[in-house]
């Protein structure tokens, strides 16, 4: 489990540093606004979107009587570089192998790739010519039963190339994905394990295709051959889930299978030395930087490429540098100090003890307020009464109220709350879709309708023992969190909220932090939430990036499947519901751009009228920018994903 608690020092409201922080970013807060769409394939040039954090045009002052001689035009500055703060350092520059944060920060401005993500989450052709969907013609299914599969067609742009000049071919592509299934490089990766070929039919085309049910279910059974090993992966278990597959395989993420790797300069690494060989410290990239240094334990420094970069709108940094900092309130320093133009975004819980008021006011002055993809939750046990009850467990959500506890003082600097990751299935879709209004009226009419009595409370109710007799049951439950601020005056925030609508909250708080703290120990050492001894529970998880893992059936923890990636501690699983979730996840209509949204829509819904879960809120983070335009980010993602078009 994850758990990020904010710091309650410096708490003041979210509205007003939003506002704040805006105007001193030089960024409107209604976000970006679009430009014109992608140039004609033959044109070597795509116009994107237009930045965010460019400074306001110049109103003309009005004519006068008497004309004023223009002043003679100013010089325009030089372009100049760029030095952001990271925290931490990479392992491995290899494209394949880098999966940490920093890794992929560094890297984003050297390899782009077919298709990206926006600051939004939605895809955006990047160096092929469109996103592929069942709309446009380029993704499709092809033949009948059982045989039925998604092919996907990517077609690269026309002057797409590595920066020491090669072309960009579809061949790249389909190494790249070979490269991923060989055994020997000791890779997993779920979204390339479920393609059955990749081919080249020219240079600029990548066809994908996606397994059939026949062939998945082959592939659990490690009958399946092909160009790869798949043997291998049925051998660790990875097409296990697939031995009863009906449906073509599919993925939410389809558009990302087309990635490329420099055919021409690896081909001859075997597999096993691909993570130390000389690429991965210094790879070639297709992005408009390459990369000139590497002082381990200092800094990186990418230089703009001579090669010409063909995305619009084109920045001028004439380089970034990517200095190491030990942790974020290092990072926070340099910012505040101009040892770094731009940071990482850095939580508020991390930097808010290091710095004195003066300066934490002048890091905001200088940062936008951006949403953690973290989100503080009360998490439902619906195997335990009374929360078995999913009137009850709705009405306990209604009891809520999230707006109270984002105003009040002990929370600290914290936003909305943003449940839902765009940057994984859910981009487009409202970021707080299960987050629920507060009605006591109504949430007390459930606990009616339940049978509870709440004249007088807390609710109470008859209830008729085996022997015969008859008792006063009490609507009463444990609300267990762990011992970090604010959690203890969160808690009893919680604990009078429920009391209004009737509920007797015990809380019970553990003590210790992360895997040192019960609450989230292995399931082996009776961690509470993995052996889901509790009723309630209040802790900090990752944003909601897709259904499983976290709201299905299969990611209930228990004695044979407690993985700390297993997430559906509230043990909720409802099979209607979880056809819903494969849907939206994995089902033909991840495919299309007009159903997507609707099997999203059907699968929260389903999810939020069985409320497993309450959203409370997203505690902050800041993005400190001195002088940097350019810049399109909104919390979630990678920030340098557009570092193409910066300018300073």
């Amino acid at each position: 489990m994850t758990d990020h608690p904010i710091h309650p020092s410096h708490s003041v409201r979210s509205a007003a540093f939003v506002l704040i922080a805006c105007a001193l970013a030089m960024a409107g807060c209604s976000g970006p606004t679009r430009a014109p769409s992608a140039a004609p394939a033959e044109s070597p040039t795509v116009v994107l979107k237009a930045t965010v954090f460019d400074l306001p045009a110049q109103t003309t002052p009005a004519a006068t009587a008497t004309p004023v001689p223009a002043p003679a035009p100013s010089p325009t500055p030089a372009p100049q570089p760029i030095v952001m703060a990271v925290v931490g350092e990479p392992q491995t520059l290899h494209p394949l192998y880098a999966t940490a944060q920093v890794a992929r920060t560094v890297l984003a401005p050297v390899f782009v790739g077919c298709v990206g993500q926006d600051e939004t989450g939605a895809p955006v052709a990047l160096g092929c010519e469109r996103v592929p969907t069942l709309e446009n013609g380029d993704a499709r299914f092809i033949g009948e039963g059982d045989e039925r599969h998604l092919e996907v067609t990517f077609r690269i742009r026309p002057g797409w190339r590595w920066t020491d000049g090669r072309p960009v071919t579809a061949q790249d592509a389909v190494f790249a994905w070979q490269l991923a299934m060989a055994p020997e490089a000791q890779v997993r990766d779920p979204l390339a394990q479920k393609i059955f070929a990749m081919t080249a039919p020219d240079e600029r085309t990548i066809v994908a295709r996606f397994m059939s049910a026949a062939q998945a279910r082959a592939a659990a059974a490690g009958a399946l051959q092909g160009e790869v090993a798949f043997d291998y992966f049925s051998q660790q278990g990875d097409y296990a889930r697939y031995a009863r597959q009906a449906t073509p395989l599919s993925d939410a993420r389809y558009w990302a299978v087309a990635r490329w790797l420099p055919a021409h300069l690896l081909a001859d690494v075997p597999a096993r030395d691909q993570i130390n060989s000389p690429f991965a410290s210094r790879p070639v990239g297709d992005g408009a930087f390459e990369i000139v240094s590497w002082n381990r334990g200092a800094d990186l420094t990418l230089a703009r490429s001579a090669q010409p970069f063909p995305l619009e709108p084109a920045g001028d940094a004439p380089s970034i540098t990517f200095k190491f900092a030990p942790d974020e309130a290092t990072a926070a320093q340099w910012a505040l100090q101009g040892d770094a133009h731009l940071s990482q975004p850095l939580p508020v819980e991390s930097i808010a003890p290091a710095l004195d008021a003066p300066a934490f006011a002048a890091l905001m002055g200088m940062s936008v307020v951006l949403p953690m993809p973290v989100f503080e939750q009360i998490v439902l046990n619906v195997s335990r009464p009374p929360l078995d009850d999913v009137k009850v467990r709705q009405a306990l959500r209604l009891a809520i109220d999230a707006q109270a506890i984002l105003a009040d003082p002990v929370t600290g600097l914290v936003t909305e709350p943003l449940v839902l990751d765009p940057s994984g299935l859910f981009y487009g879709i409202a970021p707080n879709a299960l987050a629920m209004n507060h009605d006591l009226a109504q949430a007390r009419a459930l606990l009616q309708e339940a049978g509870w009595q709440c004249d007088l409370l807390p609710c109470v109710r008859p209830a008729q023992q085996p022997n015969g007799r008859v008792i006063t049951q009490t609507l009463q439950l444990t609300l267990v969190t762990n011992e970090r601020a604010p959690r203890n005056a969160l808690s009893q925030l919680v604990q009078k909220q429920l009391g209004a609508a009737g509920f007797a909250v015990d809380l019970r708080i553990v003590s210790g932090l992360g895997r040192a703290s019960r609450l989230f120990a292995p399931y082996e050492a009776g961690g509470i939430l993995l052996t889901r001894d509790f009723d309630a529970a209040l802790f900090q998880a990752p944003s909601l990036a897709g259904f499983s893992g976290a709201l299905d059936c299969a990611s209930i923890p228990d004695q044979n499947n407690h993985s700390a990636a297993q997430g559906n501690a509230g043990g909720y699983c409802n099979p209607a519901a979880d056809a819903l979730m494969a849907e939206a996840e994995e089902g033909e209509s991840a495919i299309s751009e007009q159903a997507r949204a609707q099997a999203i829509e059907a699968a929260l819904a389903a999810v939020s009228d069985a409320a497993p879960i309450v959203p409370l809120y997203s505690p902050a983070w800041l993005l400190p920018a001195r002088e940097v335009a350019g810049l399109r980010y909104a919390g979630f993602g990678i920030v340098t994903w557009n570092a193409w078009a910066w300018r300073r």
